[in-house]
This record gives structure tokens, sequence and C-alpha cells, in this order.
């Protein structure tokens, strides 16, 4: 595990090589896979935004190589550079609009099935 719903998000990750699900507890069906992410992938934007704690499961599937940064020192910085902020958001709005797509189509997927 790389961390877990709920837990305090203060680092994000830049994934080299590997791979890496993003999942979600649901009491019927356990673990739900919302995506898988892999090299060249950002991993955690929970840090940049209150309260500032996880909103999925992040596990490896195979071994992973990525490079870690703590957000909390990142977004003071943003704090102090508004240019910077303003660059970040817009990178970090991009994918998550594409995990918000891969949730959206996991729910519909499960919807077709009857789930």
């Amino acid at each position: 595990m790389i961390f877990r719903e709920g837990e305090p998000a203060n680092r994000f990750y830049l994934i080299l090589e590997g791979e890496v699900a993003l999942e979600s507890y649901d009491k019927e069906r356990g673990n739900v896979l919302i995506q898988t992410i892999g090299g060249g992938d950002v991993l955690g934007w929970s840090w940049l935004f209150p309260p500032f704690t996880w909103h999925f499961d992040a596990r490896a599937l195979e071994s992973t190589d990525a490079i870690f940064f703590y957000g909390t020192r990142l977004r003071e910085q943003c704090e102090e550079d508004h240019e910077l902020g303003y660059e970040l958001i817009k990178r970090a709005a991009q994918v998550m609009m594409l995990r918000l797509q891969a949730t959206r189509k996991k729910l519909l997927a499960a919807h077709a099935l009857g789930g």
C-alpha cells in the first residue's frame, strides 16, 4: 500500500515505472478498482486541497519506482508564488479530470451490470 483513503495527504509521486491501482472501498463489493496508472503518471493530488486527506487507496500492483515530493512544502511555495500555483493547479486539473472520467466510466459500467 502506498496510501489509504482517509489518511492525511502530504505528498505526491511521479511514477517512473511500475503499475499502481487506485481503488475505493465499497461495503458490498470490497475494493473497487477506479483506475490503473503507470510510468509517467502523477499519483496523489489530495495534498493540494482541503481537507488534505486521500480520496482513494493507492496500491502498487508490481515493483514500482517513483520520485517522492513533499506536497505540504510545495503548497506553501504556491501561496508565495502565485504563478507557480496557477501552473500547478492547471496541471492538477488535467489529472483530476482524467481520474474523474475514469470514475464515471466505472460507475456507468457497474450500473449497466446491475451493480
